[in-house]
């Protein structure tokens, strides 16, 4: 299953939104494409993490000194639960973690919403920008359609901001549906 990650060119400089999975612990020699991490951005001024399963900090270790922004939870989640993630690609050498709680607006035109579901501490991140609003959804739906259930807390407040919400393991936004 692909994992998406997404950069954000920010005048205050380059956001990365997750960091995926740049190792594994399959017995699998080539998980082609790959071009990341080969083309590793270098002036990344600050990641922000959706949520800490391995599949989207896996590349955090990249950035040692960089902030990473999270909620509290989630970090306290990642590092106390079994079987949560791959503790030592979240407490690397140089990790930097930056906590919330709750709703944060991180720099004009990003925000972090805390969107409860897929686990307790996920969150997604709301761009604006003069084209509009999109939300970089993470786990937020897993599968497409998934989101549009609005089975979640998180899914629902998702679904309030009427924007397209892109998914980490799908190729495209999906664009919520006006509900009557």
């Amino acid at each position: 299953m692909p994992v998406f990650v997404w950069t954000v060119d920010h005048p205050a400089g380059l956001v990365l939104v997750d960091t995926g999975m740049i190792d594994s612990r399959l017995e699998i020699e080539d998980m082609s494409p790959t071009p990341y991490p080969e083309n590793i951005p270098r002036d990344v001024a600050c990641v922000i993490n959706t949520h800490l399963h391995f599949d989207h900090c896996g590349g955090n270790r990249l950035f040692p000194g960089v902030p990473i922004h999270v909620q509290a939870r989630e970090l306290a989640d990642a590092r106390s639960l079994d079987d949560y993630t791959i503790r030592e690609w979240v407490d690397f050498d140089g990790a930097t973690y930056v906590e919330h709680e709750g709703e944060v607006e991180l720099l004009p035109g990003i925000r972090q919403l805390p969107a409860p579901g897929h686990t307790d501490g996920h969150q997604v991140v709301v761009v604006e920008t003069d084209a509009g609003t999109n939300v970089l959804g993470g786990d937020v739906g897993v599968w497409f359609g998934e989101l549009a259930g609005g089975t979640t807390e998180g899914q629902r407040r998702v679904l309030a901001l009427g924007a397209p919400t892109w998914l980490s393991h799908a190729p495209g936004p999906e664009i919520p549906k006006q509900r009557p």
